[in-house]
């Protein structure tokens, strides 16, 4: 065989080599991150690494999976470089007419537009039924059925981040007028209570020192105001009249001439309130304890 047909016999090979490399190596390449293809581990560019992927819809700048332990969005911008070319939808070829304008940006008057319940952030991640319990200048923080965490704005999707931004100092505002009032009213909280409990003390200290001088009366014999009828009885004896509500111990007393006097026992609601010495027939001489 001469050596003009050994190369030309080469050349062929080396042809359909090439053509089925164009034909088979890509197809096999894309077939690894294909749409409903079970992928066994994937690492977000964040640093979230994700197992048993399967992408279930993608869509014009973000993708659908789910994977062990959950399901959600996940943005083109996230995925590797190679899983991204796989999936990433051709790109339009633009038609020939007018170039279309840019989108407008979003508008910062958003801010009387009604906070997101459903936060996106920008790994993909989507935070249901959400409520925010606290705002910060650069973060809120966020309840919902996966726990209480700290949300930066800079990890929100653009579109709703714009909104929170927008907001943030009007809410911030008010939250801190909610703290002013409660500062003042757990102060007036603190002070009405500090009061009662001044004002029981003093109470308890005059009952103790009335306890005290009713004892003194029963023991020395002498009268004190705020005696029940007993304490009276114990201390005095009893009353040679005794018509409820006054108590009559004749000569007893002495009115203000130092003559030898009745004395009338006046009680209201059972307590001792005072008493009055008096000769019969000489109110003048009367003296009121």
């Amino acid at each position: 065989m001469n050596f003009t047909l050994l190369l030309s016999r080469f050349v062929r090979l080396a042809a359909v080599a090439m053509v089925s490399c164009l034909v088979v190596c890509p197809a096999v390449w894309a077939g690894q991150y294909a749409k409903g293809k079970l992928i066994p581990e994937v690492q977000l560019k964040n640093g979230t690494v994700l197992h048993d992927v399967t992408v279930v819809a993608v869509g014009s700048s973000s993708v659908v999976a789910k994977w062990d332990g959950g399901k959600g969005a996940i943005a083109f911008s996230q995925l590797p470089p190679e899983m991204r070319n796989d999936l990433a939808p051709p790109a339009p070829v633009a038609a020939p007419v007018s170039p279309v304008p840019a989108a407008a940006a979003i508008d910062p008057a958003a801010a009387s537009a009604e906070l997101p319940t459903d936060i996106k952030l920008t790994n993909g991640f989507v935070m249901h039924r959400s409520t925010i319990k606290r705002w910060d200048a650069n973060s809120v923080l966020v309840s919902y059925p996966g726990g209480v965490v700290s949300v930066r704005f800079s990890n929100m999707a653009p579109e709703q981040r714009v909104i929170f931004e927008a907001r943030k100092d009007e809410e911030l505002a008010r939250q801190s007028k909610e703290d002013a009032n409660v500062s003042t009213s757990d102060d007036t909280a603190s002070h009405e209570e500090e009061a009662r409990r001044a004002k029981e003390a003093e109470e308890k200290d005059e009952a103790d020192k009335k306890a005290e001088q009713i004892r003194d009366g029963i023991s020395f014999h002498y009268l004190v105001k705020g005696m029940s009828k007993e304490d009276v009885k114990q201390a005095y004896g009893r009353p040679v009249d005794d018509h409820g509500d006054v108590f009559l111990y004749p000569s007893r007393g002495h009115d203000k001439f130092g003559n030898s006097a009745d004395r009338s026992l006046t009680f209201q609601d059972g307590q001792l309130t005072g008493w009055r010495d008096q000769r019969d027939g000489e109110p003048d001489g009367a003296v009121q304890h």
